[in-house]
């Protein structure tokens, strides 16, 4: 749940017998994955972050996209010294330590890799995207702070389309377009948002968002899972954008309907094919669990959810609440393995200095199984 965000880590020993105590006895089939855990965990320099965020940009390299990100060191367990920035990105060659980059603001301080042109208020939040022969494109969400100091003190603006057109350039000489999303709806009452998920399949992208207004729910599917549809070499003309309703692809993004009810803020969709079926992972609201839904197609039918993972973090003294999982497709080798991220943050800010144990990427392995 990446709206959460203001919101050296225990031993790994530890991190696993807890992670497999909490599933121990329940069924689930998730298990810690410390090692991925450790590849991003560092002592100064990017000390955590959430949103995380995957895109492959070619066989052997993947990007990472973060969001709120803590600059600063670790020692004895706490972040010290620590600056709290808007978004960050990192480059991770094969499975080895991923390389981070953030901004440079003109005193000298950190500063968030990207931020809104022009003279937009706000910063960006960074989601899903992927790369095609035009360059790289990623989903950006513009929020600004409306009431500092509480976990739920910010509102979301509107959505953006980010274009990179030479992503193979080193980070610091990217040329970044930022193009708004005209398929967006934010109101009091519920938002309908596109980016969370993006899935090259032969000629055409599916673009997966979110959407929680009044009309989802008077529909029966509240928070529900909805789909765009687009050529991929047409993927930046939104013209060209064609939306789920009913079962049929129409070119009105307000009449789409939801596939499945209550998603999470955010959420992966990927292929699995061990089982030649489509996952949908997200967490259950803030509560730890993990879920993940199975489909024949992206259009379903979904099944219902099932629970893999609770995040041990809940049962820390330091009042954590988990979010934000996803699976990371380009990540794995078994045909029927996910491996999934979720955030650990805290209900007191001041909580992710004094126990820099929370707000790092998370990594969950969930065998699924031959279907």
């Amino acid at each position: 749940m990446s709206a959460l965000r203001w919101w050296r880590r225990a031993t790994p020993v530890l991190a696993v017998l807890s992670a497999l105590s909490a599933c121990a006895g329940s069924g689930l089939i998730g298990r810690a994955a410390p090692e991925w855990d450790a590849l991003f965990q560092r002592a100064s320099g990017w000390i955590g972050a959430d949103g995380n965020y995957s895109i492959p940009l070619d066989r052997d390299t993947t990007l990472w996209l973060f969001s709120d990100t803590f600059v600063g060191r670790v020692e004895d367990g706490k972040r010290l010294d620590a600056r709290m920035i808007n978004n960050s990105i990192a480059l991770q060659r094969g499975t080895n330590a991923p390389e981070f980059f953030y901004g440079t603001a003109t005193n000298g301080q950190p500063a968030s890799f990207v931020t809104p042109q022009g003279s937009r208020r706000g910063y960006l939040w960074l989601a899903h995207g992927l790369r095609t022969d035009r360059g790289l494109f990623f989903f950006m969400q513009r929020v600004e702070t409306v009431n500092a100091g509480t976990p739920f003190g910010f509102k979301l603006r509107d959505g953006w389309l980010a274009q990179v057109a030479k992503p193979d350039a080193p980070p610091a000489q990217w040329r970044i377009t930022q193009t708004q999303v005209p398929c967006t709806e934010i109101t009091e009452k519920g938002a309908l948002i596109f980016g969370g998920a993006v899935l090259r399949q032969g000629e055409c992208v599916y673009v997966f968002g979110g959407d929680s207004r009044p009309e989802a729910e008077k529909a029966g599917v509240p928070k529900g899972l909805v789909l765009a549809r687009v050529p991929e070499g047409q993927f930046a003309d939104f013209a060209q954008w064609r939306f789920l309703a009913d079962g049929e692809w129409q070119g009105d993004f307000r009449r789409l309907t939801p596939v499945f009810p209550n998603l999470g803020s955010e959420f992966s969709v990927s292929w699995l094919p061990g089982r030649k079926e489509y996952a949908a992972v997200y967490s259950e609201g803030i509560g730890g669990k993990i879920l993940v839904r199975l489909a024949p197609a992206v259009t379903g039918p979904w099944s219902s959810p099932k629970e893999v993972f609770r995040c041990p973090e809940m049962d820390w003294p330091s009042k954590a609440f988990c979010y934000a999982a996803k699976a990371h497709p380009e990540l794995v080798t078994a045909p029927d393995e996910l491996l999934i991220t979720y955030a650990a943050n805290a209900w007191d800010f001041w909580d992710l200095f004094k126990d820099a144990r929370l707000y790092w990427p998370r990594f969950v392995r969930v065998n699924l199984g031959a279907k």
